[in-house]
Parts: structure tokens; sequence; C-alpha cells
């Protein structure tokens, strides 16, 4: 296992996400990485998911906010 994984490991669920944040925050910074090819298919059947009332969306802030206050309770 690399080095960095067992780090992440070693970490405290309030260090894992400061630090998927500081990575979000590197990748968003950098150039525009080109997609997999897969995740245009994942896309489209979320979209038609949601188009038929199967799936619901809820914006990233609120989902980061429901992390953060699940990480609080630990």
């Amino acid at each position: 296992m690399p080095a960095v994984m067992e780090a992440i490991d070693r970490m405290s669920p309030d260090e894992r996400v400061q630090t998927m944040e500081y990575l979000w925050a590197a990748m968003t910074a950098a150039a525009e990485p080109e997609p997999p090819a897969w995740h245009g298919d994942v896309l489209a059947e979320r979209r038609r998911r949601a188009a038929a009332g199967e799936e619901t969306f809820i914006p990233l802030d609120e989902a980061m906010r429901q992390v953060r206050e699940e990480v609080a309770c630990r």
C-alpha cells in the first residue's frame, strides 16, 4: 500500500475531510482533466433517473454541510 494511503488510514475523520477538501481545491485549480470515457454514461443515466423522478440530488454545499455534521457527531 502506498505511504499516502497508510497516512490517510491513520487520520481522524476531521483530518480526512480537510485532506479531501484540499485535494479537491488542488484538482480544480489545475488544468481541467479529460473525464474518463464511462463518465458520460453515468451522467446520462443519472439525468434519466432524475427526469423520471427515480432519483433526487442536493447541492454540493448542502452535501458538504451534511458530511461535516456527521463527522462532528463522531
